[in-house]
């Protein structure tokens, strides 16, 4: 079944002015969230005698990780529209009377329970004892709504209390105190000293519940989709509660598994009321009456143990990887390696990232790669690119500066811009951009079918999810961008910043800010360096550069290659050109250990640099160690104190830096 003819199918049977406003924002909402456009928003609405031109736009930009998912266009579909799903609910969607389904009914079937007891034993499930619980027996009938509702902020207690009351007196409303028995009870299912999200003290579970399938329906899809449930409600009315695990950390963890777990059921029939997603939510109290039924406990800890073993279980039943393979099968039908994209530095289907300093043009290298792939042309003049279409995600130059950029690097190679432009198709998301993992299936929706052979993410930054710091978090994000690639097939090229502070001397592999995941993971590293050539050699070569030209240098690290070396070039905004004229030969790299020699105002002899350091240390050492302070006051200037602290540093194969301000002889000295 097609989804997206599915969707709309489902969209098109609702009549727009049978919405209420707020349910036509949902509408636009789920839209969105799909990495569906505004158009097909716009173009549904039209029916609408209310509709105003321009007024979804507007309100699309305001649309941001609403929580809104497609499930809700279905729930409308079929409340409002008549609309029917074109398949009977089946295995997938958890609604069969499986022998599991059996299995936990007549485990947890409890026939001679009194009410007290199912309270205590959901009270005993649910808070540890010391934990606060909020409950509500407080309530008024609501005319319009034909219902009652829970009124004020609740009671609360600890569980230890309830629980002695409970066993005491068997009674539930000596520890709750009197229920209208027309109305019913309700409890917080997390533990909570008041009736706000802030007053929540642990965010354990999220109520699950729907109005949209009967009974049994709800409770053979909740129990065959193995949620892990703690405790399984029947509210006395028309639905089944779940209090699922989600164990979350905070607020932030808390929405996120919700979502989750909603988008989830509602791809398995099962809509979930998306007002049940705030951790201080009211679900319904076992062992209460109302109406005359039972606010009756069905199960508890049913379904996997916690909320990773749910995942893992997911896992398992979703289970897509490849398979393991015979060595001796694939010698008799090898595989082929994927077609270089860059000669000699990517394949198709592979990743490369763009380090550099700040204002080193990695944009504009990653524009001239596209504009190279687009026409063919070889990249930085030097590395054959293989021709075709390019996805350019501009996540931070304004749209009109990023078109001007690609005009200017083809004015600059005098290229004529003909037909081959149309491979380029830039994507401006600047303030729109999402962390990776939401936004890589909205990604590889629209590539669907465009045979993209590179895809540019320009900067990750903008588009990374957690601490760039930490392995795991960095982990996650590579393994979004290898699913872009492989669901698109085409090559990952991303653009990623320096640390603040001196590069020049770090391996090219380290150079790029946070965990070295971020290099460790990719095919290819490109790395753009500014070199620090010498006053002398800058007034030699001056009158053979343009102005306003900086020097820098390109090296790679590469996986599938053989090594290629650092390659100089000068860059003028917006190209980078090749130093072909060798005259950035032998000038170091701006920072580095070469580059601060190169720099000191005394070119003394290494001898001599050696043996004023000796001669310092000398004098002023005391049980193997010597104070900084005291060799740059002893030396009173000759040498001076910036050459005292640089003739450290040059010589670390003698001494080395005991501790903040004092050196000492270096393991590594072969002096005396």
């Amino acid at each position: 079944m097609d989804d997206l003819k599915n969707l709309q199918d489902a969209l098109y049977s609702i009549k727009p002015l049978d919405l209420t406003y707020e349910e036509w924002l949902n509408v636009g909402m789920a839209l969105k969230d799909e990495g569906l456009t505004c158009d097909l928003w716009d173009d549904w609405s039209r029916s609408d005698t209310r509709y105003e031109n321009g007024v979804c736009a507007k309100k699309w930009d305001t649309f941001s990780g609403s929580g809104v998912g497609v499930g809700t266009i279905f729930h409308y579909a079929e409340t409002y529209g008549g609309w029917s799903r074109s398949r009977d609910l089946d295995w997938d969607d958890g609604i069969y009377e499986s022998d599991y389904y059996r299995d936990v009914l007549d485990t947890e079937k409890k026939p001679d329970e009194q009410p007290w007891e199912m309270t205590l034993r959901y009270i005993e499930t649910m808070y540890q004892p010391d934990e606060p619980v909020n409950f509500v027996v407080n309530s008024e009938f609501q005319e319009k709504r034909g219902k009652w509702t829970p009124i004020g902020n609740g009671a609360v207690r600890k569980a230890k209390d309830i629980i002695k009351d409970l066993k005491k007196y068997k009674d539930i409303e000596y520890a709750f105190g009197t229920i209208n028995t027309e109305a019913g009870a309700w409890i917080r299912h997390n533990p909570s000293t008041g009736s706000k999200d802030e007053d929540v003290v642990r965010f354990e579970h999220v109520l699950v519940e729907s109005d949209n399938l009967s009974i049994e329906e709800q409770k053979k899809l909740l129990i065959n989709l193995k949620l892990p449930i703690t405790a399984l409600v029947d509210s006395g009315g028309k639905s089944v509660h779940a209090l699922v695990k989600v164990q979350a950390k905070d607020t932030q963890e808390y929405d996120q598994r919700a979502k989750f777990l909603f988008d989830y059921l509602s791809k398995h029939a099962f809509i979930v009321d998306n007002a049940n997603k705030n951790p201080s939510r009211l679900s319904r109290l076992p062992g209460a009456m109302r109406k005359g039924n039972c606010q009756t406990l069905l199960a508890t800890n049913i379904g996997c143990s916690s909320w990773e073993d749910w995942l893992d279980e997911l896992a398992g039943i979703n289970d897509d990887l490849p398979p393991i393979l015979d060595f001796w099968d694939q010698m008799q039908d090898p595989p082929q390696l994927s077609p270089e994209l860059i000669g000699g530095i990517l394949r198709e289907g592979n990743k490369m990232i763009i380090t550099g300093e700040s204002k080193a043009g990695k944009t504009c290298l990653s524009q001239e790669l596209a504009v190279c792939i687009a026409e063919g042309k070889p990249w930085l003049g030097k590395f054959k690119c293989e021709q075709g279409k390019v996805l350019y995600m501009n996540l931070e130059v304004e749209e009109a500066s990023l078109f001007y950029r690609f005009k200017t690097i083809y004015d600059a190679n005098e290229w004529k811009i003909g037909t081959n432009s149309h491979n380029i198709h830039t994507w401006n998301l600047r303030g729109k951009a999402l962390p990776l993992n939401k936004l890589a299936d909205k990604v590889i929706r629209r590539c669907r079918g465009q045979n993209y052979k590179l895809i540019i993410l320009d900067p990750l930054y903008k588009v990374q999810q957690g601490d760039e710091n930490s392995a795991e978090a960095i982990s996650l994000f590579c393994n979004s961008l290898d699913r872009i690639a492989h669901e698109t097939g085409a090559a990952i090229v991303y653009d990623h910043h320096h640390p603040k502070g001196s590069s020049g001397d770090r391996k090219i592999i380290d150079r790029g800010s946070g965990s070295g995941v971020f290099a460790r993971d990719a095919d290819a590293i490109c790395d753009l360096s500014f070199l620090s050539p010498s006053k002398e050699l800058l007034e030699v070569v001056g009158s053979q550069i343009q102005s306003g030209e900086k020097p820098m240098q390109i090296a790679f690290v590469l996986r599938d290659f053989k090594d290629v070396e650092p390659i100089n070039i000068w860059f003028k905004f917006p190209v980078h050109h090749v130093d072909s004229a060798n005259l950035l030969e032998g000038a170091p790299l701006e920072g580095s250990k070469e580059d601060y020699l190169s720099r000191s105002s005394k070119r003394t002899a290494e001898s001599e640099r050696r043996e004023a350091i000796r001669r310092l240390f000398n004098a002023c050492e005391q049980n193997g160690i010597a104070s900084i302070a005291e060799m740059i006051a002893y030396a009173n200037g000759d040498p001076s104190e910036a050459s005292i602290r640089r003739y450290i540093k040059e010589f670390d194969d003698e001494y080395e830096i005991f501790k903040r301000g004092f050196i000492r002889k270096s393991v590594n000295s072969f002096t005396s």
